[in-house]
């Protein structure tokens, strides 16, 4: 009696080009959109010893710090997860030299991304009363120093979410409506100077602020070359500065325009 070999073969190569592959480790990261953290009431404060100093007003409306996530260099990402990512619209798949340096690992790149939400912090306040000393002269400054914010979130740093502050830390101190009731979500890095940069994954970001709810992201102009041509359900404007953000929130809250507006590469 004789028998084909044919199955075994075919067993031996569906292992080795599809099953090995898909359970083998990759240098690659995922990235996917992570969350539209309120700022208000409870993540963006005074420190204890400002809030008597300072005058806030209690804010109309919402604004959004966002995320991504982002697997961790030394997590073993393997070749089904990276083929699940490249099926899905709101994930997106980078060499591993493209996000870590080499030899770098999670405890480092926590405690820098940490570092550098500090420094966000720091240079928001610092173009904040910049901003405010210009345009809101009857705002008393001279109590907003550094270390006066209170970033009340677990789990989340790097330098992206300057903008955000800033804008946040604007409405706090101002009598003026800029929220109008409006949801609103923010990514960029800012410098005590008030000149907005561009982050990384920006598209992811844009899931995340549409998932939370906002109507408008603000997003440096730096980024307009990541930005996807087609953006429905939020309104994506793109800044250079703090000022021309806050520009915007100052005009009456009426528009329904959706899509990308100040980017000339994307006709907006």
């Amino acid at each position: 009696m004789r028998f084909s070999r044919t199955p075994l073969l075919v067993r031996a190569l569906f292992f080795f080009v599809i099953a090995l592959p898909l359970a083998t480790p990759v240098n690659f990261v995922v990235i996917q959109p992570g969350e539209g953290a309120p700022l208000f009431p409870k993540v963006l404060q005074l420190k204890k010893g400002f809030e008597e100093k300072i005058k806030t007003y209690k804010p109309d409306g919402q604004m959004f710090l966002l995320s991504i996530w982002v697997s961790n260099p030394d997590a073993k990402v393997l070749g089904a997860e990276i083929v699940e990512c490249w099926v899905r619209s709101d994930c997106a798949v980078i060499p591993r030299s493209a996000v870590y340096k080499k030899g770098t690992n999670t405890k480092a790149e926590v405690k820098k991304s940490t570092a550098e939400m500090k420094v966000s912090q720091n240079t928001a306040v610092a173009a904040t009363k910049l901003l405010l000393q210009r345009k809101f002269p009857e705002v008393d400054t001279s109590e907003l120093v550094d270390g006066a914010l209170n970033i009340s979130l677990k789990n989340t740093g790097g330098p992206s979410g300057g903008l955000i502050f800033a804008l946040g830390l604007t409405e706090l101190l101002t009598p003026a409506d800029l929220l109008q009731g409006r949801k609103i979500a923010a990514s960029g890095t800012i410098t005590a100077a008030g000149k907005v940069g561009p982050i990384g994954g920006i598209t992811e970001k844009i899931i995340a602020a549409k998932r939370a709810g906002a109507t408008v992201l603000f997003a440096a102009r730096e980024n307009c070359e990541d930005l996807p041509t087609d953006v429905s359900g939020i309104s994506v404007i793109a800044v250079s500065t703090l000022e021309e953000a806050l520009e915007y929130l100052q005009k009456p809250a009426k528009s329904s325009v959706r899509g990308v507006i100040g980017c000339t590469n994307l006709s907006a």
